[in-house]
């Protein structure tokens, strides 16, 4: 009788163990409910593709509420290495606040390139000055250009110019903007920005509030802008010539396909009729591109 009674209690024991934890899990699961996060964060780019010069507005949503929240947009542009340089340039790039600070590397060059910045006057800026700070990397041949101090608002032009590593075809300058702003009550944000100075192609946008994190992507587009400087002028006829010529370092990389194999009526295919169709647009014998439209 004495054993049959301790099993019984050794059964009731287990059962009672049982039951606890189940009734454990249970209150794990509804803790998670309400700490974990209803959705991880997301970002917005609207529109998706835009034409260079739009306004572009990232929206994102479930960061954390109230916290600075670090927007990061990047994009990389090549370039044809012309007489042994290699340049970039950035039309109309517009500073809209003081808290955006910015980042350029450019590869594959010898040594440190040299910044002309246009607002109202010209400035060559080739060493730390300005709030401007160089650094090269021998072993990727990269220049890299920062400027961490508030820069006064405006519009500027930046000529960035290298010397290509012997024998490059082609070069790379990649562009990081940096801003930061604050996440409202419920964890959203809205940001619109101008995309004058951003070149032709893809671009990709970063948020972090440091714990929760999400990344989108957009693309430009500007018909005739061959050359991808964000402008149409003769230079992207010059381009779409060396193109369909096969010169050295004007190929898929450098050369926005897309804008000059739309400019003529021969949709699809790059030829001199697309430069002398642009030739004539901007000398106003056309009135729209493509040509004949």
């Amino acid at each position: 009788m004495e054993m049959k009674g301790k099993k019984k209690r050794g059964r009731r024991r287990r059962r009672g163990t049982a039951v606890r934890m189940k009734q454990i899990a249970i209150v794990a699961l509804i803790l998670v409910a309400f700490v974990a996060p209803a959705s991880a964060a997301t970002l917005t780019v609207t529109p998706s593709s835009a034409t260079v010069g739009d306004d572009v507005t990232i929206e994102g949503t479930g960061f954390t509420a109230n916290k600075t929240v670090t927007l990061k947009t990047t994009c990389t542009c090549w370039k044809p290495v012309v007489d042994g340089k290699c340049e970039c340039t950035m039309n109309d790039f517009e500073i809209p606040n003081k808290n955006v600070s910015f980042w350029l590397s450019v590869r594959e060059v010898e040594g440190n390139v040299t910044l002309y910045v246009k607002k109202f006057i010209w400035w060559t800026i080739d060493h730390d000055m300005l709030g401007f700070h160089f650094t090269y990397n021998s072993a990727t041949k990269t220049s890299n250009v920062s400027r961490m101090k508030p820069t006064p608002v405006g519009t500027y032009k930046i000529d960035v110019i290298g010397d290509a590593v012997d024998g490059a075809e082609n070069c790379s300058m990649t562009t990081t903007v940096e801003k930061e702003l604050k996440a409202n009550s419920t964890g959203g944000f809205k940001e619109t920005f101008d995309t004058h100075g951003i070149p032709v192609g893809n671009f990709t946008i970063n948020a972090t509030d440091g714990v929760n994190s999400a990344e989108a992507e957009s693309g430009l587009f500007l018909l005739g802008d061959a050359s991808k400087d964000g402008q149409v002028n003769s230079y992207d006829c010059a381009c779409i010539g060396r193109y369909w010529a096969g010169v050295s370092g004007y190929d898929n990389t450098t050369i926005c396909w897309g804008c000059a194999a739309k400019v003529a009526t021969d949709f699809g295919v790059v030829d001199l009729s697309d430069a002398r169709c642009l030739a004539r647009y901007l000398i106003g014998l056309e009135s729209s591109i493509p040509c004949g439209t």
